[in-house]
């Protein structure tokens, strides 16, 4: 019997996964995919996010170099209407970001020790203990202050 790959991670029916992994989709996931790509060639994205009716591309900025990246750009795809819908969060203010990118890559991607250890950091300050209100770029930056923290790339330190 074949092992089962973990790939990527799963939310509310959803599976967000990194460019990265996307051939070790399962074939229905895959084939989803691939239509909406084909239908958004030059889209740029590097994660994605399937369902069952709907596909969509999301673009995140310096998703290796950021410990929180925040949201560019998505286009939601619904495959029943065939019909897509983009948003532009570039030249917002306050962008959603993304929390716990290790569990977005491959399994065996080298920069997984990196990201969890900053997810590992920031669930031992206590920074997730009360998820909403996380989701954007300003609340993730007021919790990491009141925490008496800053955030370096891929660390939190110690605010001075």
């Amino acid at each position: 019997m074949a092992q089962k790959t973990k790939i990527g991670r799963r939310v509310g029916g959803w599976l967000y996964l990194h460019r990265s992994g996307v051939e070790l989709l399962p074939a229905e996931e895959a084939e989803r995919l691939a239509q909406v790509v084909s239908q958004h060639p030059d889209t740029s994205w590097n994660l994605c996010k399937i369902s069952k009716d709907k596909v969509s591309l999301l673009h995140y900025e310096d998703f290796e170099a950021s410990g929180f990246p925040a949201l560019l750009h998505s286009i939601t795809f619904d495959l029943a209407t065939q019909r897509s819908k983009a948003i532009d969060y570039s030249k917002r203010e306050n962008p959603p970001i993304l929390h716990r990118k290790e569990l977005l890559l491959p399994e065996d991607d080298p920069n997984i020790p990196q990201y969890a250890a900053l997810t590992k950091a920031a669930e031992e300050a206590g920074l997730f203990d009360k998820p909403a209100g996380i989701g954007t770029r300003k609340a993730w930056a007021k919790r990491i202050a009141d925490a008496g923290l800053r955030l370096e790339g891929h660390h939190l330190l110690v605010s001075k």
